[in-house]
């Protein structure tokens, strides 16, 4: 069974899922056929909506469960969304219900897909995230009133504890937003600033990117070099000779995840990069190199391990020197640092939150960062003190069709939210979620922080983006 993916902005689903652009009183009811399908989405939607978590609780452990070690990551997602409303069904194949839905609170779309064995129980349930249909789509109205609604809604998620953390809307010197919600810390009872600190996830991966692209720059990488030509000594020499800078840059490299059971057996000795070349080297790829795009963040680890090489200098000494310095980005850096940084969390306020251990940066990701140093990095890209003009072209132009309206630059997912072009990059792990989106045309930048789980930063960026004036 799938792990469900609720990643899911708006951007990242199959374009025209959306066709018909009518919608039933009763959309799973007016289906023909397929009843198991129906009546056991009814019992997963009447579950996870209910006010009371165990009710869900007990459905995934009675009906689903290989679903049971993400009941409370389910359940956070149950309290962000303030539960789900039904659009839209059809049978996409025999046996298989696939249902798009909406946040009661925010602007969030999803399709859930639930598929019937031939005993007639779940054989699998699976989330996937959808498009905002044009029917749903918000009008956009003036900066104040956009600031003013985002700003409203989060001080009421924080004052039920369904939200903490930092958010900035700047444009040009003007900065709009710039405030922060709930507890860093919630065993100090610390409140989180728009100073603090937060674990970025894999918003990290731009920092290497731009690295990798400085390098491009200076003519000591090319985007056409294979791997072999920076680490001649990489485990699968025959995979080194047609892995590719651009892959890796672009997740089309088949290089897979780190973390997973693998990982937490040899955790112990994954010290330097060259310690995940080491012991990750070996593998066959995913797909062949240039075939497809498939998110990676091995691929970002090697790009961390060639550009040592490249430079001679350790990957953090880089990005502090050449990327944080140059951006005027004063707090952010690879290490959690007690009393400004913020501790992560995972579960929901219903279940009760637990404090997880800080995250160590890599080139992957996993440092930390502030909102101001996000507009920061993000002046420093437009004002060309990173790159110059056609190096940031590069860096920042959509190469990679990854699904829906949404692609892959250089490190950069370029998307568009309500119509309003813009790129940059999230993060996602358990206890962090983060979004910086920089608008081009409109010359807005966006930044949100939160030390709590995927999709809390990301519905307030989604919000805001959908509303602020193009």
């Amino acid at each position: 069974m799938n792990r469900r993916d609720f990643v899911a902005v708006s951007v990242l689903a199959a374009g025209g899922a959306w066709a018909g652009g009518s919608w039933a009183a009763d959309p799973v009811a007016d289906l023909a056929g397929s009843e198991p399908a129906k009546v056991w989405f009814r019992q997963w939607l009447t579950a996870f909506n209910a006010q009371d978590p165990s009710a869900y609780r007990a459905f995934v452990q009675a009906h689903v469960p290989d679903l049971v070690p993400y009941i409370d990551d389910d359940l956070a997602t149950r309290e962000a969304s303030g539960g789900l409303e039904v659009l839209r069904a059809s049978l996409t194949a025999p046996g298989e219900l696939t249902v798009w839905v909406k946040d009661r609170d925010w602007d969030r779309f999803s399709r859930v897909m639930l598929t019937v064995g031939p005993a007639g129980q779940i054989a699998d349930l699976n989330f996937a995230g959808a498009p905002v249909p044009e029917d749903f789509k918000v009008a956009r109205g003036g900066e104040a009133e956009a600031i003013g609604a985002l700003d409203g809604k989060l001080r009421a998620e924080a004052q039920a504890d369904r939200f903490s953390g930092a958010v900035l809307v700047a444009k040009g010197a003007r900065t709009p937003l710039r405030e922060a919600y709930g507890l860093a810390d919630r065993a100090k009872t610390l409140p989180a600033t728009p100073a603090t600190r937060f674990c970025v996830g894999s918003m990290g991966k731009m920092f290497t990117a731009v690295g990798v692209v400085q390098q491009i720059q200076a003519g000591r990488i090319r985007l056409a070099d294979p791997v072999a030509a920076h680490l001649p000594d990489y485990p699968n020499a025959a995979l080194a000779k047609r892995l590719t800078i651009e892959h890796l840059l672009t997740h089309t490299g088949g290089t897979g995840d780190i973390f997973g059971p693998f990982y937490e057996a040899h955790q112990a000795e994954l010290n330097t990069l060259a310690d995940y070349v080491r012991l990750y080297g070996p593998r066959e790829p995913a797909f062949e190199p240039g075939s497809k795009f498939g998110y990676s963040n091995y691929g970002f680890v090697l790009l961390g391990a060639i550009l040592e090489r490249a430079t001679g200098q350790a990957y953090d000494d880089y990005c502090a020197e050449h990327v944080f310095r140059l951006a005027g980005m004063t707090a952010t850096g690879p290490r959690f640092e007690d009393g400004r940084t913020a501790r992560p969390y995972s579960g929901s306020a219903r279940t009760g939150l637990k404090a997880l251990p800080p995250y160590a940066g890599l080139p992957a990701g996993g440092g930390y960062s502030t909102v101001e140093d996000l507009r920061a990095f993000a002046d420093a890209l437009r004002g060309r003190r990173l790159l110059d003009a056609e190096h940031t072209t590069l860096l920042t132009t959509g190469r990679v069709d990854a699904s829906g309206t949404s692609r892959w630059a250089l490190g950069f997912r370029v998307q568009s939210r309500n119509g309003e072009p813009c790129y940059g990059h999230g993060g996602g792990a358990p206890g962090v979620n983060s979004d910086l989106a920089i608008y081009p045309r409109s010359g807005y930048v966006t930044a949100v922080l939160c030390n709590r789980g995927h999709p809390l930063a990301v519905n307030a960026a989604d919000y805001v983006g959908a509303r602020l004036p193009a």
